[in-house]
C-alpha cells in the first residue's frame, strides 16, 4: 500500500487518471455487490490496493495565503502622459521608450499650422489692444477738456476691455503649445522619470489631443495581481501580501491598496493593487515585470478534497470513499460547495484526520454515473 499522504491543494497532482480496466477491476475486488444504500462498504484484495491513492483529509488552518499573478505598474498618480495639444505632424523624436528623461527634457518635436495661426493671433491681439488703449485714452482726454462724451467714452471703454479678454485668450491658447515659435511645438517631459509609453513615428499625422507619450515616476512602483472571484470576499485592504520577483532571490513584503470592483469577464479575476513595503524594493524594478503575489487572507479553516475523488450518485448525490480499514472502503455520502480550481470544499459528511481515495474511486464504484 503506498504511503498515505496529507491532503492539501499543494500536495495532491490535479491530474488523477485511472489505469484501470474491467478485467483489472474485477480480479481487484472481492465479488461484493456494487455500492448501493445497503451495501455501502467495498473490500479490495491486497494486490489491488496499489491501483489506489489514499490522503488524509485535513482542515487548513484559520490564517491562509492567496495566491495570483501579478505584474509591476505605476502607483496611481505617477504616470503622466503626454498629447498633442493641435492637429500636427511629427518630425523630430528625442527619446526612445525606457529612456529616462529629466523635468522639461523634449520628447518630440511637432509642426502645425494651427500652431502657427495661434501665435500670429496673440500679435493680432496685442495690437488690437495698444489701440484700443490708445483711442480710450484719447477719449478720456477729451472728457477732461469738455469737448467729449461720456457715451463714447463708455464704449472705448468697452472696447479696451474686449481687447484685453481676446489678448488673454490667445495668451493661454498659445501657453499650450510651449515657448517656442513659428509652426514648432517641441513636447516636453512633465517630471522626471521613464518614458514608459511611446506611440510617435517620424513624420505621422497626429490629431488634437492624441497622446503620444507617458512619463512615470520609477520610484514609485506598485504591484497589480489578479485573484480570482470567489477570492474576493476574503481580501480587505491593509492586507499584508508576499511579493516573489525574478529580480530579486528573496520575496519582499507588499500591503493591498485597493480592491478592484470589476471583474474580467473571460478570466474571472479582478485588479488589486498593492505597494511594496521596504526601502530598497523599488532598485532593479520594471514597469511590466511579471511577479507572483502572495495575500494573506482570515477565513475560517474549510476543508478542501480534489474533484476527482468525488462521485456523482444518481444525479443528486456526491460521495467520497472514506478507508474505514486496511483493505476496506466505505462510500460516504458529502455536502459539497463550489468546485475551485480543480478542488472543492466540503460543508459536511467528512471529518478532519480521515482517509479518502484520491485515486481509484470509480475502480471502487463501478456503478457511478459519472465524475464531478
Amino acid at each position: 500500500m503506498r504511503d498515505q499522504a496529507v491532503l492539501s491543494p499543494s500536495a495532491i497532482s490535479p491530474k488523477l487518471r485511472l489505469r484501470s480496466t474491467a478485467a483489472l477491476l474485477a480480479a481487484a475486488l472481492c465479488a461484493l455487490p456494487a455500492l448501493s444504500e445497503t451495501t455501502p462498504v467495498v473490500k479490495v484484495q491486497p494486490s489491488a490496493m496499489r491501483m489506489l491513492e489514499v490522503a488524509v483529509v485535513q482542515a487548513p488552518e484559520k490564517g491562509q495565503v492567496i495566491w495570483a499573478p501579478a505584474h509591476v505598474e505605476f502607483m496611481p498618480g505617477q504616470l503622466d502622459t503626454v498629447a498633442s495639444p493641435l492637429q500636427a505632424r511629427v518630425v523630430t523624436l528625442h527619446v526612445q521608450l525606457g529612456q529616462a528623461v529629466k523635468a522639461g527634457a523634449p520628447l518630440a518635436t511637432l509642426v502645425s499650422a494651427e500652431a502657427l495661426r495661434t501665435r500670429h493671433e496673440v500679435q493680432a491681439a496685442r495690437l488690437a489692444l495698444g489701440t484700443a488703449q490708445a483711442e480710450y485714452k484719447r477719449h478720456q482726454d477729451m472728457v477732461n477738456r469738455g469737448v467729449g462724451t461720456e457715451v463714447e467714452l463708455r464704449a472705448a471703454q468697452a472696447h479696451f476691455k474686449e481687447a484685453e479678454q481676446e489678448l488673454a485668450r490667445a495668451n493661454g491658447t498659445a501657453a499650450l503649445l510651449g515657448g517656442d515659435t513659428g509652426d514648432r511645438i517641441v513636447l516636453r517631459a512633465p517630471r522626471d522619470g521613464v518614458v514608459a509609453q511611446f506611440q510617435a513615428n517620424l513624420g505621422m499625422q497626429v490629431e488634437q489631443g492624441a497622446v503620444l507619450f507617458a512619463v512615470g515616476n520609477s520610484k514609485s512602483l506598485g504591484l497589480v495581481a489578479h485573484v480570482f472571484e470567489m477570492d474576493l470576499p476574503n481580501l480587505k485592504v491593509g492586507s499584508q501580501a508576499r511579493v516573489e520577483l525574478p529580480v530579486r532571490t528573496e520575496p519582499v513584503q507588499a500591503k493591498v491598496m485597493q480592491i478592484g470592483a470589476v471583474v474580467d469577464a473571460e478570466s474571472r479575476r479582478a485588479p488589486i493593487l498593492l505597494s511594496l513595503q521596504g526601502a530598497d524594493v523599488q532598485a532593479n524594478l520594471r514597469a511590466g515585470m511579471q511577479a507572483r503575489v502572495g495575500i494573506a487572507v482570515d477565513r475560517p479553516p474549510q476543508m478542501m478534497v480534489p474533484i476527482g475523488a468525488v462521485l456523482i450518485k444518481d444525479e443528486s448525490r456526491t460521495v467520497v470513499f472514506v478507508q474505514t480499514a486496511e483493505h476496506s472502503f466505505e462510500a460516504r455520502r458529502v455536502a459539497l460547495g463550489l468546485p475551485v480550481r480543480g478542488w472543492v470544499p466540503v460543508i459536511s459528511g467528512l471529518k478532519d484526520g480521515e482517509r479518502i481515495v484520491v485515486r481509484g474511486a470509480l475502480m471502487l464504484d463501478g456503478a457511478a454515473s459519472q465524475m464531478l
